[in-house]
């Protein structure tokens, strides 16, 4: 087993990690900052000892090193999964600092981990990004089902957590029509089933659904303008499982809870019914 900065640790089912594809750069370029942040409606705003130029990078934008990655582990012999099959399960984003607009980026791709997760078969993948002094910025782990399970090997699922006590505080919203293509041009995942009623349901899916990571970065949005005046650099690291999908026009009930130890627990439902599960927000950056 291998254990990551005590967030996600996973069973080496495949013989041993390896790299999906080669390093690859990921430029954070202000044009394509400032887009995400059109696209996407982003928290990080300026503080009081900062002009507009230096805000600090939307967290959520370094997930736009995903979908290059992702393309090249769905290829891998061992998995050779059909793109449309593909679900993402669950994701951990780790900042070590917050980088710059104009930062030059490495991306180190690793398939970490391949076995059955719950009904499903499924692949976790790590994605290093590192500056030009070979230092770490930050890790995403990326937790992707990619068809039915076929009894062979399992992935580990972390420890059950105690019962959510009182929330801090508690907001609703409700998607926009339009989200789900934004964020399809904001994040660079094209994946048909969030702009294509058609695919969505050759996929299975009731019709277009929301990014997992749209979901996760409304409620980003919405903990950082209630806690922290708009200010999203207050949290260091997010984890979540996405539990089932979104839909443009669903009303998503978030709630606020304060762990013992410090991390700030969030839960997200629709209709009662969890959309993300086990998401928890850690660390406070100045």
């Amino acid at each position: 087993m291998r254990r990551r900065k005590g967030i996600v640790t996973v069973t080496r089912i495949s013989p041993a990690p390896r790299a999906a594809c080669p390093a690859y750069d990921f430029v954070i370029a202000p044009s394509e900052v400032a887009r995400f942040r059109r696209l996407t409606g982003s928290a990080t705003r300026p503080g009081p000892d900062r002009d507009e130029e230096s805000r600090p990078v939307p967290a959520f934008f370094l997930c736009r090193a995903l979908p290059r990655a992702v393309r090249a582990a769905l290829r891998e012999p061992d998995i050779r999964a059909d793109p449309a099959a593909v679900r993402h399960a669950g994701q951990v984003l780790l900042l070590r600092r917050r980088p710059g607009a104009g930062e030059r980026l490495t991306a180190h791709a690793v398939v970490e981990a391949v076995g059955d997760y719950g009904f499903q078969r499924a692949l976790v993948l790590g994605v290093a990004l590192r500056d030009a002094a070979g230092h770490d910025v930050a890790e995403l782990v990326t937790t992707l089902t990619t068809g039915p399970a076929v009894g062979r090997g399992r992935l580990a699922t972390p420890p059950a957590r105690p019962p959510l006590g009182r929330p801090l505080l508690t907001w609703q919203v409700q998607v926009p029509d339009d989200l789900p293509g934004r964020y399809a041009q904001a994040s660079g995942d094209h994946n048909p089933i969030h702009t294509d009623g058609s695919a969505a349901r050759r996929a299975g899916l009731p019709g277009v659904v929301l990014h997992g990571m749209a979901t996760l970065q409304l409620a980003a949005a919405g903990l950082a303008d209630r806690l922290y005046g708009g200010d999203e650099t207050r949290w260091s690291e997010v984890r979540t499982r996405f539990a089932r999908p979104v839909r443009p026009g669903d009303h998503i009930e978030f709630a606020v809870h304060r762990d013992d130890d410090g991390p700030l627990a969030l839960s997200a439902s629709v209709g009662g019914r969890p959309v993300l599960k086990d998401t928890w927000f850690t660390g406070a950056v100045a």
